[in-house]
């Protein structure tokens, strides 16, 4: 009579933990992806909500160079004497406006009148004794309606004028 050996009473379950610590080093994969997937999406959505505020401040810049209104003189209320420190200067040109297109953000923008200076001397065609520079600040501020991002632009116009 032959002997038989099995195999199946010396076998220790070895294929069952290898299989279970591989599903569990897949199952953490598949997180640690997701995680970080939801991660890349956050700063996709900011980045967009950034770059939507700082397209409806440059709407509002748009909006003030193409309003007269905001290069008048006229409208500075107080001035302490001190160009260039905005606090100080008390102007009554500022303007929210909530319809900037599809944005879903809200602007507000305005113009500082801060000084009139003479040409300079060496400027061709313009005559000191007729002409002056009037220098102005723009500012405007656009905030997004959804996460509330906002940026604000500065930029710097002169016209000329009468002395």
């Amino acid at each position: 009579m032959m002997h038989r050996s099995t195999h199946s009473q010396a076998q220790s379950g070895a294929a069952l933990v290898t299989a279970l610590v591989l599903m569990t080093v897949v199952t953490l994969l598949a997180i640690t992806s997701m995680g970080t997937n939801t991660l890349e999406e956050k700063m996709a959505a900011n980045s967009q909500e950034l770059n939507r505020a700082f397209q409806t401040a440059e709407t509002g810049l748009e909006r003030i160079l193409a309003d007269n209104l905001a290069f008048d003189t006229g409208n500075k209320k107080a001035d302490s004497g001190t160009p260039f420190i905005p606090e100080d200067d008390i102007y009554d040109y500022s303007i929210p406006d909530t319809d900037v297109g599809d944005y879903s953000a809200d602007t507000e923008y305005g113009a500082v009148f801060r000084e009139k200076t003479p040409p300079k001397r060496s400027a061709t065609g313009w005559n000191r004794e007729v002409y002056s520079f009037y220098h102005f600040d723009l500012r405007s501020t656009g905030v997004t309606e959804n996460v509330g991002i906002s940026t604000v632009l500065h930029a710097g116009a002169y016209q000329v004028g009468p002395k």
